[in-house]
């Protein structure tokens, strides 16, 4: 892959978890990107992994698939206030908690990069509008939105 080569879906598929893993270990963004979008689209969220998604996106500084956590758990709130204990999720999640939150109210415009536009702004539109201007893709929302911010 490093080097051009390309890996097969289905093993992405198979292997996404081990391969973010890995690539976040050795620094191949690209790699890295790649597995967590499939990993986001193949797995299957409930309320009983939601946590460990949630930790797990944190961790490896996944933004994408902490967004797709987030949007599970503003979905979701009611079952998981019921079903599952909050108390190992670290503070500075709730900015992406509150970001979701706040997106589902009132959308977002993709022209407009206010600094109220760019916090409720989707990571993938985030990333694009990164990658218009030449930098750096990778990393959580918050260093992506102060990239954005710094180069305007």
């Amino acid at each position: 892959y490093v080097y051009g080569g390309s890996i097969p879906t289905d093993y992405l598929k198979e292997h996404a978890k081990d391969i973010i893993d890995a690539a976040d270990i050795y620094e191949v963004v690209n790699l890295k990107l790649e597995a967590e979008a499939m990993f986001v689209v193949s797995t299957s969220m409930a309320i009983d992994n939601i946590v460990e998604l949630l930790l797990y996106s944190h961790g490896k500084n996944c933004a994408l698939l902490k967004e797709a956590v987030v949007d599970f758990i503003v979905e979701n709130g009611a079952d998981i206030l019921q079903q599952v204990s909050l108390h190992d999720v670290p503070v500075a999640l709730f900015a992406d908690l509150l970001a979701a939150v706040t997106r589902g109210k009132q959308g977002t415009d993709e022209s407009d990069e206010s600094d109220d536009e760019l916090s409720t702004m989707r990571v993938s539109d985030l990333r694009k509008k990164l990658h218009e201007k030449g930098l750096d893709i990778d990393g959580s929302r918050k260093a992506m939105i102060a990239l954005l911010k710094a180069s305007s």
